[in-house]
């Protein structure tokens, strides 16, 4: 890792801690630095899993007799197996307390990594913050307990130095740590997705050092080995923060400061969190009931919903009802799409189009939209479904290009679903004889062009990840997008250039 130590430096202040900035200046795309984790393990509440890849479980591993694996898996960590090989723990414990895993992994670090145990020990766990909260006292419930009811947790230091005191506060710090400063890890190195109701999560101290933003400058991609890897999402210059976002992008500003709060403990004050039209996108404003084009955002410091284009204001009473009444018809929906439609009518009515909510619902759509589409060859999909998708990834990547710039999963996926759309509506457009073939021909062109941008973004993600599995469709769909150009360059007699058979980069 020593190579990556000339792209940051690690700074200090009273507000933010320890934080990473460029030690020099990173271009886009740029390898900032790559962390392997000091524990990987599940979350608390997560079903019971193989503790090796994190896939169903069907089997227990033949050493230990304790931890849950799957038919592929032989074995589990060397270190984890013998101690509960030593432990004398009833031969259900992890299936009974499964949600003590991760934490165990923690307190295993003190046999098998020293440096590495002290180095989580000093990592922010806001224990105070969390001590008497909800979280605490189901964490008490369902880690600490099963832990310290078992005296085969008392040994966990035996062996060289001083012997691990296991008690209460160091069981919630393992857990505060992992809640505050965790990744998620969305894929394994066996080309199989973790089981759905497994949320994996990495530690990693030196990418826990990034100081947090609602619109970063850097992302993240974990790779089949859980190796996190942090990239410059656009140009960094020498001496600027290097910023990840903790939360949600398409999240209002109340959504994401109190999930910032709940779970990170600090109050956001970015410059998306401090304008009231969240960077002009609106995610959270609401129609302004006094004229048609008005829409009300809420001014923090005037505690006000005010109109920008008549002096009403609305009462935080009415919009909360708003929100709430929302909130709940859409989780009262099926996933229907005339429902989906009739509810992002209803409701673009009263909070905007643009909407943090409305937004969720068009997001649903156009995910249902494009499980159509899969289900079906594509002349077999009625021409207004492919345009409604087409005018749905439009807005998204709107939205997406002012709060995640540069290179984004987000950003990928949507250009991917727009463009691919494109394509099929001006083929259908074509053979109805809207349009011509060169028209059709300057579509396919543009598509082939924003197929090339997704896949330039795409590439950054691990192939066990769904992203990583949509970049080789998208790779077949360049390839077949491609074909169908020249065999409408040659309808056309085109004099234009040909297309150059180059592979897609960050740079296109």
């Amino acid at each position: 890792m020593a190579r990556f130590e000339e792209n940051y430096e690690i700074l200090e202040s009273d507000r933010l801690g320890r934080y990473l900035v460029a030690k020099r200046d990173l271009a886009r795309g740029e390898l900032i630095l790559v962390e392997r984790p000091t524990v990987v393990g599940p979350h608390w509440d997560s079903d019971v899993c193989c503790l090796n890849c994190f896939r169903n479980s069907c089997t227990i591993c033949r050493l230990c007799r304790r931890a849950p694996l799957c038919y592929d898996c032989t074995g589990h960590d060397e270190a984890e197996c013998r101690f509960y090989r030593e432990s004398n723990l009833d031969i259900n414990f992890l299936f009974n307390h499964f949600n003590v895993v991760t934490s165990v992994r923690c307190l295993l670090l003190y046999r098998t990594d020293r440096d590495r145990f002290w180095e989580m020990r000093r990592m922010e766990a806001h224990l105070e913050e969390r001590r008497g909260s909800e979280i605490w006292d189901i964490l008490s419930k369902y880690v600490v307990e099963p832990l310290l009811q078992n005296g085969a947790f008392d040994r966990v230091g035996d062996g060289e130095g001083e012997k691990l005191t296991v008690d209460e506060d160091l069981i919630q710090h393992c857990c505060g740590v992992f809640d505050v400063n965790a990744f998620e890890i969305r894929g394994n190195g066996t080309n199989q997705s973790v089981q759905q109701n497994c949320f994996v999560r990495g530690l990693y101290p030196r990418a826990a050092l990034m100081a947090h933003d609602c619109v970063p400058n850097a992302f993240i991609s974990v790779d089949g080995e859980s190796n996190l890897r942090v990239y410059a999402a656009v140009p960094i210059e020498k001496g600027q923060m290097v910023l990840f976002n903790y939360t949600r992008c398409l999240f209002g500003t109340f959504e994401r400061r109190a999930h910032l709060r709940k779970g990170k403990y600090f109050l956001c004050t970015c410059a998306r969190c401090e304008d009231p039209t969240e960077l002009g996108t609106h995610l959270c404003s609401v129609r302004c009931t006094n004229c048609s084009a008005g829409l009300c955002s809420y001014y923090s410091k005037e505690t006000k919903w005010k109109c920008d284009k008549c002096p009403h204001e609305l009462t935080r009473e009415y919009v909360k009802q708003v929100f709430t009444n929302a909130r709940n018809d859409a989780m009262a929906r099926s996933f229907e799409i005339p429902e989906l439609e009739e509810a992002i009518t209803r409701h673009s009515a009263t909070l905007n189009p643009r909407n943090s909510l409305v937004l969720e619902l068009k997001q649903t759509l156009a995910g249902e939209l494009r499980n159509l589409c899969l289900a079906s060859h594509p002349a077999n999909v009625p021409r207004h479904l492919l345009q409604r998708k087409l005018e749905l990834c439009a807005e998204l990547l709107d939205v997406l290009r002012v709060l995640e710039p540069g290179i984004s999963r987000l950003t990928a996926i949507g250009l991917y679903e727009y463009n691919v759309s494109l394509w099929n509506v001006a083929r259908k457009k074509f053979e109805t004889k809207e349009i011509s073939a060169k028209e059709l021909l300057d579509n396919l062109i543009k598509g082939e062009s924003g197929l090339k941008q997704s896949i330039s973004m795409l590439l950054f993600e691990h192939p066990t990840t769904p992203e990583g599995q949509l970049t080789k469709r998208a790779m077949q769909d360049l390839k077949e997008l491609r074909e169908e150009i020249a065999q409408v360059r040659a309808l056309v007699g085109s004099n234009l250039k040909p297309l150059a058979e180059d592979k897609p980069s960050i740079n296109d």
